[in-house]
């Protein structure tokens, strides 16, 4: 039986038009690879979409779009351009659920959002996927110590302590996190436990002016004033624009019957600072310092 010349003429059209349809996402995806190379996310991210377009089922091509996107998402999670990123990195797990790299990175573009609970899972993902796993530790050790940095700034004490519990867990060596659980346990007055960990933050960066405050200001709780002062000093000495370490000075100062060097560190926070409660505390402190009278200090 004869095949009709027509039929054979729509064949050799059908071909032909698939295989230039192939040639074509080919070329895309080298196309996109070439980008890839030269770290041009962007139009990798078009040539490998344009690929997909020509050939939605040709080899790699997801996992290529993929790790163009995670590639972007990065350079915008190091640029603090967190909300983009974000839309990135979603699209990156989306096309390769596998990707451990994407998990990691998203995890920090949700740290820098503030929802620590989500950046945590998706270390944990990570670590699952077998990135990377004593950067990854050290990378929940971090989120674990913002969130708990967070909860003490929202009043949940013993939520934050939690968290750093788990922060310094999982890296000993993360003095932020002992300064940050040393301010938690100054806020519940635990000032003997606050006082070790801020000694242990303090050994391993000697630089945190923050620690000097707060350990300065637990000294203070346990009328140990002369080791009281030198730690505040310290910790002006290390960080000039610190409103909380004049303010706590101001009061050591009025303690010891020093108004007028009190006074000027009222009013020096009152520079530093728009914050309505430390402004508030220290125009009613420099009252308490020019007139006297019962009252009780606030911090």
């Amino acid at each position: 039986m004869r095949v009709p010349l027509w039929l054979i003429l729509i064949a050799a059209i059908l071909i032909t038009t698939l295989s230039c349809a192939s040639k074509s996402a080919a070329d895309q995806m080298w196309m996109g690879d070439a980008a890839m190379k030269q770290g041009n996310w962007d139009q990798a991210i078009v040539d490998y979409q344009k690929a997909l377009e020509l050939n939605p089922s040709m080899p790699d091509l997801n996992q290529r779009l993929a790790t163009a996107y995670n590639n972007r998402g990065k350079a915008r999670v190091e640029s603090k351009d967190y909300k983009p990123a974000l839309d990135d990195l979603n699209k990156a797990v989306n096309l390769n659920a596998r990707l451990a790299e994407a998990y990691n990175n998203r995890a920090w573009a949700y740290n820098g959002t503030g929802d620590y609970a989500a950046a945590i899972a998706d270390l944990n993902k990570a670590l699952e996927l077998k990135y990377d796993p004593a950067a990854v530790q050290k990378g929940l050790a971090m989120v674990y110590n913002n969130q708990g940095k967070a909860l003490v700034i929202k009043q949940l004490y013993d939520e934050a302590i939690q968290s750093l519990n788990q922060s310094v867990n999982l890296d000993p060596n993360l003095a932020d996190a002992y300064s940050n659980r040393g301010w938690a346990l100054d806020k519940i007055r635990d000032w003997d436990r606050a006082i070790v960990d801020l000694n242990r933050a303090i050994r391993l960066d000697p630089k945190l002016a923050f620690a000097y405050n707060n350990r300065g200001w637990a000294y203070y709780e346990k009328a140990l004033y002369d080791a009281s002062l030198p730690d505040l000093n310290k910790a002006i000495e290390l960080d000039p624009k610190m409103p909380e370490a004049f303010m706590n000075r101001g009061i050591l100062y009025i303690l010891t019957d020093k108004k007028d060097l009190a006074i000027a560190d009222f009013k020096k926070a009152l520079e530093l600072t728009t914050d309505p409660v430390i402004v508030e505390q220290a125009k009613k402190n420099i009252t308490i310092a020019t007139d006297g009278g019962g009252y009780i200090l606030e911090r």
